[in-house]
């Protein structure tokens, strides 16, 4: 387990850590969340001992001892990758560093795995974004860390490698490894993580497991695509919906008028969908962050 117990840091004038606490278990996915600056990077770096709090504590496994190096994988949100030699040495180069065992076997595989085999001998500055952002990951993960730290992970990858991305966290997860990661994509951290915790202005917002949250925050409605969609401009979507988006309305429920409102729709129109909608982690996230900020 990862543990931030009232961890504080200031630069100057500005106070970009205020006194935030975070538990990250083991076998569990947790999503750090916030706006640009609001001190996401800067968590993590604590974390990572590459700057100090001021105060606070950080715990691993209960400890302030910090685990061995190679106990650790980090994915920077900047690259930090030698350009001028190829992908294969690398990645050789870091198993060193960590003392991998069986490197060269483990470094094929991860690169078959990424459709980088056929490139081991590409120079670093040869490849796309997308496949930088690839090395870099295989390079945090190579030597199977417990404890996995990732910034911007998705960054430059297209749908495809997302998802064999997601594929990873979720067999590191099931193999018991401590995961936290930081991502502006919500939709991904909704889809991937059991744990959020949201950040803003320095100060956590919210932290937990995301269904709790998803069920505590917001309000769950009722949406309602017609089978003609010029119906929605019809006054009675257009002087009760809560919203009317993507072709559809979306009421706020409220007591008991679920029903009530599907029946006055199907009097009134043919209906092609009718479902209760959850509120989604960004419309929570969206609306924390406003109130934060009055």
């Amino acid at each position: 387990m990862i543990e931030l117990i009232e961890v504080t840091k200031q630069f100057d004038a500005i106070k970009a850590v205020d006194a935030v606490s975070i538990k990250v278990y083991p076998g569990r996915i947790c999503g750090f969340l916030g706006p640009n600056g609001a001190g996401k990077t800067t968590s993590i770096r604590m974390l990572m001992n590459i700057i100090h709090p001021d105060s606070g504590t950080i715990l691993f496994n209960g400890s302030v001892e910090r685990p061995p190096a190679y106990q650790i994988g980090y994915l920077p949100e900047e690259r930090g990758l030698y350009q001028k030699i190829s992908i294969f040495e690398t990645l050789q180069y870091f198993a060193h560093l960590r003392n991998v065992q069986d490197a060269h076997r483990k470094i094929k595989e991860h690169l078959q795995r990424f459709g980088l085999g056929d490139r081991h001998q590409s120079k670093v500055s040869e490849l796309s974004k997308g496949n930088q952002q690839k090395l870099q990951f295989i390079n945090t993960i190579l030597h199977n860390p417990q404890y996995v730290v990732l910034d911007e992970p998705f960054s430059g990858l297209d749908p495809v490698n997302q998802l064999l991305l997601k594929e990873i966290l979720e067999e590191m997860k099931q193999a018991g490894k401590t995961i936290i990661f930081s991502s502006h994509q919500m939709d991904q951290v909704e889809r991937i993580c059991d744990d959020v915790a949201l950040i803003d202005q320095g100060r956590l917002v919210l932290a937990g497991n995301l269904d709790d949250i998803k069920k505590d925050h917001g309000n769950t409605q009722l949406q309602i695509i017609p089978e003609n969609a010029s119906d929605l401009e019809h006054e009675f979507f257009q002087s009760q919906a809560s919203e009317i988006r993507s072709g559809s309305a979306y009421f706020n429920l409220i007591g008991n008028n679920k029903s009530k409102l599907i029946d006055q729709a199907n009097k009134k129109f043919d209906l092609r969908t009718v479902r209760v909608a959850e509120p989604g982690l960004e419309e929570i996230f969206i609306h924390l962050v406003k109130g934060n900020q009055v």
